[in-house]
């Protein structure tokens, strides 16, 4: 008997989670990669320096209000190092993918505005993909699915 093509045996599903798993790992690097050389700033420049430095302020928008754009540009580095381990690692998926949603989705809007963004950017796929995990889930292969895995076997 061949297994239907939804049953967890199938290798389209297989093939799925394991592209699911890859593709989470990448999103996670890029995040984690792009917030340790902003944390390597920040240890190097003192606190603040990502935020006074040019990267920054030149995609800063005017419209932004610096009571939300300095604590924003304070804890960015260390959240997308926080965020992208938990999302490459698929640990709690919820918040980790809806941490590199908003992420993404700030990022884009700044440079956006700035003029930077258009005609294209990877942040054009990488922002709804963010939102793809949070509402889909980190996938079998990931810590979250592991322990979902054995739960039901409980």
């Amino acid at each position: 008997m061949t297994p239907s093509p939804s049953s967890p045996t199938s290798l389209g599903t297989l093939g799925t989670e394991i592209a699911k798993g890859l593709t989470r790992l990448t999103l996670g690097w890029f995040l984690l990669h792009q917030g340790w050389g902003k944390v390597q700033q920040e240890l190097e420049g003192g606190p603040g320096s990502f935020y006074r430095g040019n990267q920054f302020q030149n995609n800063n928008p005017d419209w932004l209000p610096e009571l939300v754009a300095a604590p924003y540009g304070y804890v960015l580095p260390w959240v997308q190092v926080a965020v992208g381990a938990l999302f490459m690692l698929g640990v709690w998926n919820r918040v980790s993918a809806g941490g590199a949603f908003l992420i993404f989705l700030s990022i884009t809007l700044a440079w956006l505005d700035a003029g930077n963004l258009l005609p294209r950017h990877m942040l054009m796929i990488y922002t709804p993909l963010a939102a793809w995990y949070f509402f889909s889930g980190a996938g079998r292969f990931s810590v979250d699915g592991l322990r979902a895995h054995r739960n039901r076997r409980r």
